[in-house]
């Protein structure tokens, strides 16, 4: 942190932070420091002490997807904020088996699994619009035949683009124990599959955002979790969501018909004495 941020953690003293030789050291080992202290963590509090921990240590994975989706601003805030309903309407529509469920009355702390990856993680920080989120906690991939589990730090950031686009930026850093684990995660098979993962992941949702507002609606007329008071409730919320942001940004103004008589001006007729 006293490299790549001239910042004394607390506890330490000057002394302590003499600059030692670390191939380590490079501006692309600094970057994730500058990204976490630009959104705001700071040593000082216990998590930020922890997750500056984690990011130190002498290996590191990143696993990233970028992409765009085709839905407003507020209709991701509404899905972030509902995980659990995100998570049912895609099985509805996609027949998958996604599993999401908060574990405190405020939604900061939630599990989840799907696509053989489990964790629980805590929402560390977010800005005032919700576009910008950092989350940490501890997670399983379960991949051919490796079965990893360790702690995990994912940054999901995005921005409007148009009134019915989004781009989106995806990151998720590992912490493996050493050399030999870390050469498993980066392994390109591996590498491969948690990246598709990720990548089908957002493709499950806009396909299933997008069948529910053509009005696709025999998927969750079928899917029990939608024939619940607090199902239907969610239901009706998404849809009325949908036909404010969505509906209204299609609506093109109507052509003048090509015998709509031209209105002229018209001459004044004289002047009053």
């Amino acid at each position: 942190m006293y490299y790549c941020l001239q910042e004394i953690p607390k506890g330490c003293s000057l002394d302590d932070c003499t600059q030692q030789a670390d191939r380590r050291y490079t501006e692309e080992y600094c970057e994730i420091f500058k990204d976490l202290h630009a959104r705001g963590l700071r040593s000082t509090s216990s998590q930020g002490r922890q997750i500056y921990q984690q990011v130190s240590g002498k290996h590191r994975v990143e696993y990233a997807q970028e992409g765009t989706l085709p839905m407003p601003a507020e209709v991701m805030i509404y899905l972030m904020n509902n995980l659990p309903f995100a998570a049912q309407l895609i099985n509805a529509y996609q027949e998958t088996d996604f599993q999401i469920a908060y574990l405190d009355t405020g939604k900061k702390r939630f599990s989840g699994s799907g696509e053989r990856l489990s964790g629980t993680f805590t929402t560390v920080l977010q800005n005032a619009d919700q576009t910008h989120s950092l989350y940490n906690g501890f997670g399983t991939a379960r991949v051919m035949a490796w079965n990893l589990r360790g702690t995990a730090l994912f940054m999901f950031d995005f921005e409007e683009t148009g009134s019915q686009e989004i781009t989106y930026s995806a990151r998720c850093f590992v912490f493996p124990r050493n050399a030999f684990v870390r050469s498993i995660l980066n392994f390109i098979l591996f590498r491969r599959s948690i990246v598709g993962k990720l990548k089908r992941i957002f493709s499950d949702v806009e396909d299933s955002a997008m069948a529910f507002h053509r009005g696709e609606r025999e998927p969750i007329d079928k899917y029990p979790a939608f024939t619940t008071p607090e199902g239907l409730q969610q239901i009706e919320e998404f849809q009325l969501l949908l036909q404010r942001t969505m509906s209204e940004a299609e609506a093109t103004p109507a052509l003048p018909t090509a015998d709509t008589p031209q209105q002229t001006a018209q001459k004044p007729a004289g002047e009053l004495p």
